[in-house]
């Protein structure tokens, strides 16, 4: 007995290394992110923008209706664009990392996030008990997820913008909706494309598929569906499938960013 609690004990103080390691390296990875997004943020984007303005005040002291005028603020149209891109980028640095068993909290930090830059209200839906997801998986939905929110946001023109991540027993899902233009509006049909095209290859590798619905004046809802045998990880309780349905239909919890 005395050696069976020794043993014990030592692989206890084992795990308990391995998971403060795993916290330390975790600390050390979004430190270092801070750093770089601050680094692009105060110097590289604010040192564009200053060199825009100066673009900008001298194509205006040229004639209105000549071509170089109209050039400059062709390039100016083009600048502005990639500002904006970058700065999603900076924000997606900073924005958290996610492993199988936080998913739903890193989509409640996203959600936050662009509604503080975007200053468009959100809401997060999680419908039953959220369980863990395969470490692999957990990342590819959540990088579909954050596009499809990065989208709503920022081009959507929305009042209102909505997840929904749904744990159920034969498909994982996420729901995406706005109440904005539409996607053709508002990316236009090429833009789109592209944008869907990834998040299309990313759930493929993962068995799932996504859907887009989406009315000109209506809003947008993209879905995501990923089989569960693949992406819960092995301790889900498959025997509680049943009182999850059930969960589900009683009601829901709600996180508002």
């Amino acid at each position: 007995m005395v050696l069976g609690c020794l043993l014990l004990g030592a692989v206890f103080r084992h795990c308990l290394r391995k998971v403060a390691r795993r916290h330390a390296s975790r600390l050390k990875q979004l430190e270092e992110r801070e750093r770089v997004a601050f680094g692009l943020h105060d110097n590289l984007l604010q040192s564009m923008q200053g060199v825009l303005l100066r673009v900008q005040s001298v194509g205006q002291r040229l004639p209105g209706d000549s071509a170089e005028r109209d050039t400059i603020e062709a390039i100016l149209d083009q600048a502005d664009e990639v500002l904006a891109d970058g700065r999603q980028q900076v924000l997606a640095l900073r924005l958290p990392l996610v492993y199988g068993d936080d998913v739903s909290q890193a989509f409640a930090e996203v959600g936050h996030s662009l509604r503080e830059n975007f200053d468009t209200p959100f809401r997060m839906i999680v419908s039953a008990r959220p369980q863990p997801l395969e470490g692999g998986f957990s990342e590819e939905i959540y990088r579909i997820g954050r596009e499809a929110l990065f989208n709503a946001f920022q081009h959507a023109q929305a009042g209102h913008i909505e997840l929904e991540l749904v744990y159920g027993c034969e498909f994982f899902s996420l729901f995406v909706r706005d109440d904005g233009k539409g996607m053709e509006a508002a990316l236009g049909p090429e833009a789109g494309y592209r944008g869907l095209a990834g998040m299309r290859a990313r759930a493929e590798s993962m068995g799932g598929a996504i859907e887009v619905l989406s009315l000109p004046e209506r809003g947008t809802e993209v879905i995501l569906k990923v089989p569960g045998k693949v992406c819960y990880a092995p301790q889900r309780d498959r025997s509680g499938c049943w009182r999850q349905r059930f969960a589900a239909w009683l009601g829901r919890t709600e996180s508002r960013g």
